[in-house]
């Protein structure tokens, strides 16, 4: 397989069905990003599939074909093998006519079918050429789905309870998973819990995260922490102005994150006082052993995601402001401010240990209940990442992702994000992409891709332009979704694409070859005519929900409160007595489907507890592998977590949930919906 060839799209169709045509300088300028080298010896990663046989394209001076290819195979298992391969016996399939000398591209047949893994292939013709390249065995299927399960969706950070800091936790999230298992649900689903940055607490968005790979430490749950049961932190957690800061943090109606990181930062540096403190005086040192293995095991990737953290906190969130000497994790400068602030490094790993820690324990007692948890990946990061910064090359910082203008935003999108590179992430063999998919699939038994389109192609922004001068780069799909499935297949976790929005052409099929889920919305699975799809036009290989965290709740649907919000924000194009009309049209439409099939009474059109029950009934009747019904729609929130297009025009991402956690238990909503799914949707016996 040859190296990818990043494609920049001429002209586009957008989501509301526009030809476009890009910017001349925009092309050029991401054609010359992207311009890769000539065709070389190997290309730096060839993806397999299991069962197929080791073969690869090699590019060699023409009057080589006399010679042999001696080659070694190293496996991630440790194994090796070696041959030789005579070239006049591979078949040409291409010649090059270069300046100098004429090029030969042959195909070579190395071995047979190799294991799940990524492996090492060294290939050597003497005076011609040596090369090294990655060889990814990838199943030819993602993780598989079983049965017809169902499951809620939550934010966690919404959760209110009266135990936690003003936050939910991951001790709030264990008690939805119990709570929930115990009625029949399979999944509980919450927001991407990747690493924010400690230092600005308030950029709360879990899409604009530092880290994909590493957790959200405000999620720790305080009492959790063994280091919190001690003497020293009894004394601490008793003193006045701390009990008085916990309490205001905990009655806010939004998440006060500048407040709860405040407050948990001095707990948690306490813990980490004592943690040190125990095996320093002698005492029982076993647990800092645990936690010296675990940063062990974790690696350079660990290591450089607290450095940066310290880093962050000596000269702040841009990068763009640090001296040059620490923009490169390699540089002597970086050791040495590692080496001076050992115990900062420390206490970041600490806080990722203690946020794994929980969530490990989260999961494994969820499916002691029957339920395993429903994690989201972001499709990137800040520019300011620690991602970023930790690897720079795999990221292309002179664009950043976003959406052409659609339904949602008629002006177009710029998120923010910087793109990965994708001949970057083939140079690296994958080792990025797959590193964060597997990271993000362990302890959870279904992950959902947040724009999956991003493996076959992203919108690319100018860093700085307008949205409407960007347009689409092409990703190597066939590659990326075997990436997907090996780390699936890992963790044993099945993968849900969000694949809404323009769809790139075979793009679902390709991923319905590969066993990952589409995603289907209630309000954006219409017919022609605007009328809404029948349970029986879905299709099974899909998660099948009545909203995102991108959209109104159901109760603030139904009466267009999402159109009054987005015209006060002067985000409305059209005028607001037309979306009045177009919603009242739509409402109805839904309220008839609902009625029609049995699931709502004619006198209940009014009861948006009903409404919701009715409309996931309505799911449930679908053939989609799960169902995910969303709680905020069931508590009959009004105001949406997201507003998308906004930042500080609306406070996103900080709503909490006006029903607290121990209320749930006796909550006849919940009840309500429970019964019903289980009772569609029973959950079969393993």
């Amino acid at each position: 397989m040859s190296a990818h060839r990043a494609r920049v799209a001429r002209s586009y169709v957008d989501a509301l069905g526009t030809q476009r045509d890009a910017p001349p300088e925009t092309v050029a300028r991401f054609e010359e990003l992207l311009a890769g080298d000539p065709r070389g010896f190997v290309a730096p990663t060839v993806v397999l599939r299991e069962d197929a046989a080791l073969t690869v394209e090699v590019t060699l001076p023409a009057m080589s074909w006399t010679e042999n290819l001696r080659w070694t195979l190293e496996r991630d298992d440790g194994t090796s093998d070696e041959g030789t391969v005579a070239l006049r016996e591979a078949p040409l399939l291409c010649a090059d006519h270069r300046v100098a000398s004429t090029y030969d591209t042959r195909r070579i047949a190395i071995a047979g079918p190799q294991p799940l893994g990524v492996h090492r292939l060294t290939l050597t013709v003497d005076a011609y050429g040596r090369g090294t390249t990655h060889v990814v065995v990838v199943p030819a299927h993602a993780y598989p789905v079983r049965g017809r399960t169902w499951g809620i969706a939550l934010q966690l950070y919404t959760l209110r309870s009266e135990r936690n800091a003003g936050i939910g936790d991951f001790a709030d999230l264990r008690a939805v998973c119990r709570l929930l298992g115990e009625r029949g649900a399979s999944y509980v689903g919450i927001n991407p819990l990747h690493a924010t940055f400690r230092t600005d607490p308030e950029s709360a968005s879990p899409y604009a995260a530092s880290s994909r790979v590493w957790l959200n430490c405000l999620y720790i749950a305080l009492e959790d922490v063994p280091e919190y049961d001690s003497p020293l932190m009894r004394a601490e957690i008793l003193d006045e102005g701390l009990v008085e800061t916990l309490a205001a943090i905990r009655a806010t109606p939004q998440v006060d994150y500048a407040g709860v990181a405040d407050y948990k930062n001095e707990v948690l540096r306490t813990c980490f006082t004592v943690l040190n403190n125990v095996a320093e005086r002698g005492g029982d040192g076993a647990r800092r052993d645990l936690f010296d293995a675990w940063c062990a095991e974790r690696g350079e990737s660990l290591t450089r995601f607290a450095v940066f953290e310290a880093l962050v906190a000596r000269f702040g969130r841009e990068l763009a402001g640090w001296p040059e000497t620490f923009r490169s994790p390699a540089s002597p400068d970086v050791a040495m401010f590692a080496a001076a602030e050992h115990k900062e490094v420390r206490f970041a790993m600490y806080l990722q240990w203690l946020a794994a820690e929980q969530l490990a324990a989260v999961a494994a007692d969820a499916a002691r209940h029957g339920v395993r948890l429903y994690r989201d990946l972001a499709v990137g990061v800040d520019v300011n990442a620690a991602d970023v910064w930790a690897d720079a090359e795999a990221y292309v910082a002179e664009a950043s992702v976003g959406a052409p203008p659609d339904v949602l935003n008629t002006l177009g999108q710029d998120w923010g994000l910087p793109p990965l590179d994708p001949g970057g992430l083939s140079r690296g063999g994958y080792a990025k992409l797959l590193a964060i998919v597997q990271a993000n699939c362990r302890d959870a038994g279904a992950l959902r891709i947040d724009h999956a389109f991003s493996l076959a192609r992203l919108y690319w922004i100018p860093r700085g332009a307008d949205p409407r001068s960007g347009t689409y780069v092409g990703y190597p799909l066939d590659d990326l979704r075997g990436i997907v499935a090996l780390a699936s297949v890992r963790e044993r976790c099945v993968v849900i694409g969000e694949d809404l929005g323009t769809v790139p052409d075979g793009f679902r099929e390709l991923m319905e070859s590969t066993g990952i889920l589409s995603y289907r919305v209630l309000l954006f699975e219409r017919r022609a005519d605007g009328s809404f799809a029948a349970p029986e036009e879905y299709p099974p290989l899909a998660l099948a929900t009545a909203g995102t965290h991108d959209l109104p709740t159901i109760a603030a649907w139904l009466r267009g409160e999402d159109a009054e919000l987005r015209d006060r924000l002067g985000m409305l194009e059209t005028p607001l007595d037309a979306e009045r009309a177009d919603r009242e049209r739509d409402r109805a439409l839904l309220l008839e489907s609902l009625i029609a099939h049995g699931d709502l009474a004619a006198g209940e059109r009014e009861n948006d507890v009903a409404v919701v029950v009715a409309a996931n009934r309505y799911l449930a009747a679908t053939p989609c592998a799960i169902v995910m019904a969303q709680l905020d729609d069931l508590l009959e929130e009004r105001e949406p977590v997201n507003v998308p297009g906004t930042s500080t025009e609306y406070p996103n991402w900080r709503r909490k949930l006006a029903t607290s956690v121990e209320a749930l238990a006796s909550d006849q909503r919940l009840e309500r919906l429970c019964t019903a799914l289980s009772e569609l949707r029973p959950r079969s016996t393993p």
